[in-house]
C-alpha cells in the first residue's frame, strides 16, 4: 500500500542571524509550497531504494548491504545526491534493519521552490495535485530559497521511516524531526540553525535552536556499530529547543515576493560573523534586533488575542492604530537589519531593498515588509490585509518599479509534515 507525506516550505519572518545562537527566538512561517514523498514497498529481491524525481528526470537507485556491523549503501550508476545520501545514512543507521526490503520513493515539489521558466504542467487524473516538469536537471535551476533541502531531507526521512516503524505521523513527528536534522547537516557538512527543517517538520513555529554540539561529533564519520549506537542514543535523547506553534492573525496574509537578483547567503553570513566577532558594538544592535523580534511575535499575538475576543475585530483591522505596534516592530527590525547592513558590510536589507519595501508600504494593505531570512537582494516578504489583497497585487502590477518582482503563488500553511491521500497522485506516479 501507497503513503504519501508533503513538508512545506519556509520564511524566516523575524529572527535574521539571530537565529543562530540558542539565547534568541526567531518567528518562522511554514509555506504552502509543500515537497511531496510517495512511498510503496516493492518484493524484496536484494535490498533496494529507488528514489525518482520526474519533474526534474533524476534517478537513483541505491543497493544496500545488510549484512555487517552498520548498513552500507552505494547507488548503483554512481549518480550523487549528497541530501539523499545523507537521509538514507542517517535512517539506516538509526534503524539498522537486518532483513531485505524494497522501497520505491517518488519525490515532488510544488512550483514555489524553485523558478517556473521552461516547464510544462502535469495534473494528476483527479486535479487535485498540479506539478510543474522541468526541461533542466534539478541542479541547473534556480531555487527561491523557500528550503527545499530542508523539505526533501524532511519528507524523505517521513517516508523511509514509514516503511519500518508503522506508526502513526503524531508519533514520529520528534524522530522524524531529531533525524532529519542530523541528516541534513550531514549532508551540508556544518551545524546550521536548523530552523528550516523544524519549520518542515512542525510548521510555523516560534523557534529556539538546540545547541549545535548536540550531535557535531556524529558528522562526517564512516558508519560503524559505534556510530550507530551513539546516533540512536543522539536522537532518542530529548533536545533543548524551543518549537511552539504559531500562525500570522487572521486576517493579515503573506506575501512572498521573488526579485530578480541573487546573493548568496553563507557569505553573508560570514561577514555578519566576523564584524559580530570584531566590533564591540555589535553586542548592541543584536540586542536592538532582539527586542524588535520580540515586539513583532508580542504584537501578532495581541492580534490573535483581540481576534478570538472582540467581535468587532474585522473592522477593528481597518484602524491604522490597530496595527501600530506591528508596523513599529518591522520598522525597528528593519532599521536594525539596515545599521548591521552598513556596520559588517553584509547587504542584509541593502538600499535597493530598502526602497522596493518602502514602496511596498505605500500600496493598498500593507502592514510592513521585511527582508526574510539572512536577507540580501532575491526576496521581500510582506504582511497584508487579506481585504486588500488584491488591490495591493493590482497596485503593484500597474506600477513598472515592481516589474522586477513576481509575487509568488504561495501562502502560510501553518501545518508542518503530514499524511497525504495516495488517489490524489494517481496519474503522477
Amino acid at each position: 500500500m501507497a503513503h504519501v507525506f508533503s513538508a512545506p516550505g519556509k520564511a524566516l519572518l523575524a529572527g535574521g542571524y539571530l537565529v543562530i545562537e540558542p539565547q534568541y527566538e526567531a518567528y518562522v512561517t511554514a509555506l504552502s509550497s509543500r515537497m511531496h514523498a510517495y512511498v510503496e514497498s516493492k518484493d524484496p529481491s536484494g535490498s533496494r531504494i529507488y528514489i525518482s524525481s520526474p519533474q526534474f528526470n533524476g534517478e537513483w537507485e541505491y543497493a544496500l548491504d545488510l549484512s555487517g556491523d552498520a548498513p552500507a549503501f552505494k547507488e548503483v550508476q554512481g549518480r550523487k545526491n549528497p541530501f539523499l545520501e545523507a537521509t538514507i545514512k542517517t535512517v539506516l543507521n538509526y534503524l539498522q534493519p537486518k532483513e531485505s526490503f524494497n522501497v520505491s520513493i517518488t519525490l515532488f515539489s510544488d512550483p514555489g521552490y524553485h523558478t517556473t521558466e521552461d516547464t510544462a504542467s502535469k495534473s494528476s487524473q483527479n486535479g487535485r495535485k498540479t506539478f510543474l516538469f522541468h526541461q533542466k536537471p534539478i541542479d541547473q535551476v534556480p531555487k527561491t530559497g523557500m528550503g527545499s533541502s530542508a523539505g526533501l531531507v524532511s519528507v524523505v526521512t517521513t517516508a523511509l521511516l514509514s516503511q519500518f516503524l508503522r506508526q502513526p505521523l503524531n508519533h514520529t513527528r520528534n524522530l522524524v524531526h531529531n533525524l532529519a536534522q542530523v541528516a541534513h547537516c550531514e549532508a551540508q557538512k556544518k551545524i546550521g540553525s536548523g530552523f528550516d527543517v523544524a519549520a518542515a517538520v512542525y510548521g510555523s513555529i516560534i523557534y529556539r535552536r538546540f545547541k549545535p554540539d548536540v550531535f557535531n561529533h556524529l558528522l562526517g564519520r564512516e558508519s560503524s556499530q559505534q556510530l550507530c549506537d551513539e546516533l540512536r542514543e543522539v536522537v532518542d535523547a530529548t533536545w533543548s529547543f524551543t518549537h511552539t506553534h504559531c500562525a500570522l492573525p487572521r486576517g493579515i496574509k503573506l506575501l512572498m515576493g521573488d526579485v530578480k537578483a541573487g546573493s548568496e547567503t553563507p557569505k553573508l553570513v560570514s561577514k555578519v560573523l566576523a564584524w559580530k566577532e570584531s566590533d564591540p558594538q555589535s553586542a548592541i544592535w543584536y540586542e536592538h534586533l532582539n527586542q524588535g523580534n520580540k515586539a513583532f511575535v508580542k504584537a501578532l499575538e495581541q492580534l490573535h488575542t483581540l481576534s478570538e475576543t472582540n467581535r468587532d475585530y474585522d473592522s477593528l483591522l481597518a484602524d491604522p492604530a490597530t496595527l501600530e505596534s506591528l508596523r513599529r516592530a518591522i520598522a525597528q527590525i528593519r532599521r536594525g537589519f539596515q545599521e548591521v547592513t552598513k556596520r559588517s558590510g553584509a547587504e542584509i536589507e541593502p538600499s535597493e531593498q530598502t526602497e522596493l519595501l518602502d514602496k511596498c508600504n505605500s500600496l493598498p494593505g500593507c502592514v510592513g515588509g521585511l527582508v526574510p531570512g539572512a536577507g540580501g537582494y532575491d526576496a521581500i516578504s510582506v504582511l497584508v490585509l487579506e481585504k486588500e489583497l488584491e488591490a495591493f497585487k493590482k497596485a503593484a502590477s500597474e506600477d513598472a518599479y515592481f516589474d522586477r518582482v513576481s509575487w509568488l503563488d504561495l501562502s502560510e500553511d501553518a501545518a508542518g509534515v503530514l499524511e497525504e491521500d495516495p488517489r490524489n497522485y494517481i496519474g503522477l506516479v
